[in-house]
Protein backbone atom coordinates (compact mmCIF):
# COMPACT_ATOMS: atom_id res chain seq x y z
CA UNK A 1 0.00 0.00 0.00
CA UNK A 2 2.68 2.44 -1.07
CA UNK A 3 1.88 6.06 -1.85
CA UNK A 4 -0.86 6.84 0.63
CA UNK A 5 -1.39 6.77 4.35
CA UNK A 6 -3.71 4.93 6.62
CA UNK A 7 -4.48 6.43 9.99
CA UNK A 8 -4.73 4.09 12.96
CA UNK A 9 -6.16 4.96 16.33
CA UNK A 10 -6.68 2.96 19.48
CA UNK A 11 -10.35 2.65 18.62
CA UNK A 12 -9.46 0.64 15.50
CA UNK A 13 -10.82 2.99 12.92
CA UNK A 14 -8.93 3.44 9.68
CA UNK A 15 -8.98 6.18 7.06
CA UNK A 16 -7.68 5.95 3.53
CA UNK A 17 -5.90 9.26 2.96
CA UNK A 18 -5.15 11.45 -0.02
CA UNK A 19 -6.50 9.87 -3.21
CA UNK A 20 -4.39 12.27 -5.27
CA UNK A 21 -1.20 10.28 -4.74
CA UNK A 22 -2.85 6.98 -5.67
CA UNK A 23 -3.19 8.19 -9.25
CA UNK A 24 -6.13 6.23 -10.66
CA UNK A 25 -9.65 5.04 -9.96
CA UNK A 26 -8.39 1.46 -10.05
CA UNK A 27 -5.79 2.30 -7.42
CA UNK A 28 -8.43 3.87 -5.17
CA UNK A 29 -10.64 0.81 -5.60
CA UNK A 30 -7.79 -1.58 -4.83
CA UNK A 31 -6.70 0.37 -1.75
CA UNK A 32 -10.29 0.40 -0.49
CA UNK A 33 -10.60 -3.36 -1.00
CA UNK A 34 -7.60 -3.70 1.31
CA UNK A 35 -9.42 -1.75 4.01
CA UNK A 36 -12.55 -3.86 3.51
CA UNK A 37 -10.41 -6.94 4.20
CA UNK A 38 -9.01 -5.34 7.37
CA UNK A 39 -12.57 -4.65 8.54
CA UNK A 40 -13.77 -8.16 7.61
CA UNK A 41 -10.92 -9.61 9.69
CA UNK A 42 -12.17 -7.67 12.69
CA UNK A 43 -9.10 -5.44 12.83
CA UNK A 44 -11.16 -2.28 12.31
CA UNK A 45 -14.52 -1.25 13.74
CA UNK A 46 -15.07 1.15 10.88
CA UNK A 47 -13.33 2.42 7.77
CA UNK A 48 -13.46 5.79 6.09
CA UNK A 49 -11.70 8.18 3.77
CA UNK A 50 -9.93 11.50 3.97
CA UNK A 51 -9.63 14.31 1.42
CA UNK A 52 -11.78 12.48 -1.15
CA UNK A 53 -13.69 14.58 -3.64
CA UNK A 54 -16.92 13.47 -5.29
CA UNK A 55 -15.26 11.85 -8.33
CA UNK A 56 -12.98 9.81 -6.01
CA UNK A 57 -15.98 8.62 -3.99
CA UNK A 58 -17.94 7.77 -7.13
CA UNK A 59 -15.06 5.55 -8.26
CA UNK A 60 -14.95 3.89 -4.85
CA UNK A 61 -18.72 3.32 -4.78
CA UNK A 62 -18.58 1.49 -8.13
CA UNK A 63 -16.84 -1.51 -6.55
CA UNK A 64 -17.03 -1.28 -2.77
CA UNK A 65 -18.97 -3.72 -0.63
CA UNK A 66 -18.56 -1.56 2.49
CA UNK A 67 -19.17 2.16 2.13
CA UNK A 68 -16.92 4.61 3.95
CA UNK A 69 -18.58 5.79 7.14
CA UNK A 70 -16.89 9.19 7.05
CA UNK A 71 -14.91 11.55 4.84
CA UNK A 72 -12.46 13.66 6.81
CA UNK A 73 -11.72 16.87 4.93
CA UNK A 74 -10.90 20.51 5.36
CA UNK A 75 -14.14 22.29 6.19
CA UNK A 76 -14.68 25.72 7.69
CA UNK A 77 -16.61 28.90 6.80
CA UNK A 78 -14.05 29.81 4.11
CA UNK A 79 -14.25 26.33 2.53
CA UNK A 80 -17.83 25.06 2.86
CA UNK A 81 -17.57 22.73 -0.15
CA UNK A 82 -19.50 23.61 -3.27
CA UNK A 83 -21.98 21.74 -5.47
CA UNK A 84 -23.92 20.26 -2.54
CA UNK A 85 -21.00 17.94 -1.79
CA UNK A 86 -21.88 17.47 1.89
CA UNK A 87 -25.57 16.61 1.27
CA UNK A 88 -24.51 14.29 -1.58
CA UNK A 89 -22.18 12.37 0.75
CA UNK A 90 -24.95 12.05 3.32
CA UNK A 91 -27.29 10.68 0.66
CA UNK A 92 -24.71 7.91 0.25
CA UNK A 93 -24.45 7.29 3.99
CA UNK A 94 -21.09 9.05 4.38
CA UNK A 95 -20.74 11.50 7.26
CA UNK A 96 -18.30 14.38 7.32
CA UNK A 97 -15.49 15.17 9.71
CA UNK A 98 -13.79 18.56 9.48
CA UNK A 99 -10.15 19.34 10.00
CA UNK A 100 -8.75 22.87 10.08
CA UNK A 101 -12.13 24.09 11.32
CA UNK A 102 -10.41 26.92 13.17
CA UNK A 103 -8.66 28.18 10.01
CA UNK A 104 -10.46 31.56 9.99
CA UNK A 105 -8.76 32.47 13.29
CA UNK A 106 -5.49 30.57 12.91
CA UNK A 107 -4.02 30.20 9.41
CA UNK A 108 -6.68 32.04 7.38
CA UNK A 109 -7.02 35.45 9.00
CA UNK A 110 -7.77 38.45 6.85
CA UNK A 111 -11.29 37.59 5.75
CA UNK A 112 -14.81 38.83 6.46
CA UNK A 113 -15.08 36.83 9.70
CA UNK A 114 -12.33 38.83 11.40
CA UNK A 115 -14.92 41.26 12.81
CA UNK A 116 -17.92 38.94 13.09
CA UNK A 117 -16.35 36.17 15.20
CA UNK A 118 -15.27 38.42 18.10
CA UNK A 119 -18.77 39.93 18.30
CA UNK A 120 -20.39 36.48 18.35
CA UNK A 121 -17.87 35.27 20.93
CA UNK A 122 -18.88 38.22 23.10
CA UNK A 123 -22.58 37.55 22.54
CA UNK A 124 -22.29 33.90 23.66
CA UNK A 125 -19.58 34.59 26.26
CA UNK A 126 -17.24 32.02 24.71
CA UNK A 127 -14.05 32.11 22.65
CA UNK A 128 -13.94 32.51 18.88
CA UNK A 129 -12.76 28.88 18.72
CA UNK A 130 -15.95 27.77 20.45
CA UNK A 131 -18.03 29.77 17.97
CA UNK A 132 -16.33 28.08 14.98
CA UNK A 133 -16.53 24.61 16.50
CA UNK A 134 -20.20 25.16 17.37
CA UNK A 135 -20.89 26.37 13.82
CA UNK A 136 -19.49 23.09 12.54
CA UNK A 137 -21.30 20.92 15.09
CA UNK A 138 -24.55 22.73 14.31
CA UNK A 139 -24.31 21.40 10.77
CA UNK A 140 -23.80 17.83 12.02
CA UNK A 141 -20.17 17.90 10.96
CA UNK A 142 -17.68 16.49 13.43
CA UNK A 143 -14.83 18.95 13.99
CA UNK A 144 -11.49 17.39 14.82
CA UNK A 145 -8.46 19.12 16.17
CA UNK A 146 -5.37 18.25 18.09
CA UNK A 147 -4.07 19.78 21.26
CA UNK A 148 -2.25 18.98 24.44
CA UNK A 149 -3.60 22.11 26.11
CA UNK A 150 -6.13 21.56 28.89
CA UNK A 151 -7.83 24.89 28.11
CA UNK A 152 -8.30 23.87 24.47
CA UNK A 153 -9.83 20.57 25.53
CA UNK A 154 -12.20 22.50 27.78
CA UNK A 155 -13.17 24.68 24.78
CA UNK A 156 -14.12 21.57 22.82
CA UNK A 157 -16.44 20.52 25.64
CA UNK A 158 -17.98 24.00 25.75
CA UNK A 159 -18.47 23.95 21.97
CA UNK A 160 -20.43 20.71 22.17
CA UNK A 161 -22.85 22.41 24.59
CA UNK A 162 -23.05 25.79 22.84
CA UNK A 163 -25.90 26.13 20.37
CA UNK A 164 -25.66 29.10 18.05
CA UNK A 165 -28.88 30.74 16.94
CA UNK A 166 -29.86 29.84 13.37
CA UNK A 167 -29.42 33.44 12.25
CA UNK A 168 -25.84 33.46 13.57
CA UNK A 169 -25.02 30.16 11.86
CA UNK A 170 -26.38 31.60 8.62
CA UNK A 171 -24.43 34.84 9.04
CA UNK A 172 -21.17 32.93 9.58
CA UNK A 173 -21.93 30.81 6.50
CA UNK A 174 -22.82 33.82 4.34
CA UNK A 175 -19.85 35.92 5.39
CA UNK A 176 -17.53 32.92 5.10
CA UNK A 177 -18.71 32.19 1.55
CA UNK A 178 -17.50 35.64 0.45
CA UNK A 179 -13.88 34.61 1.00
CA UNK A 180 -12.04 31.51 -0.17
CA UNK A 181 -9.20 29.96 1.78
CA UNK A 182 -7.80 26.44 1.50
CA UNK A 183 -5.02 25.28 3.81
CA UNK A 184 -4.57 21.66 2.66
CA UNK A 185 -3.84 20.36 -0.84
CA UNK A 186 -3.40 23.67 -2.63
CA UNK A 187 -1.39 21.90 -5.35
CA UNK A 188 -4.39 19.72 -6.23
CA UNK A 189 -6.91 22.54 -6.76
CA UNK A 190 -7.27 25.71 -8.79
CA UNK A 191 -6.97 28.98 -6.84
CA UNK A 192 -10.76 29.43 -6.51
CA UNK A 193 -11.83 25.77 -6.50
CA UNK A 194 -14.21 25.30 -3.56
CA UNK A 195 -14.88 21.61 -4.17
Amino acid sequence: MRGFGITYSQTSRYLLHNPYVIGSNEGIQAAWKGLEIVKAQGKAKSIGISNFQRHHIEALLETCTVKPVINQLEFHPYLQRSNDFVPWMREHGIEVSAFKGLAPITVGKGGPLDDLLPSLASKYKVSESVVLLSWCIGQNIVPISTTSSRSRLDEYKIASKTKLEAADVEQISQEGSKHHFRWWGKDFFGPDDRA
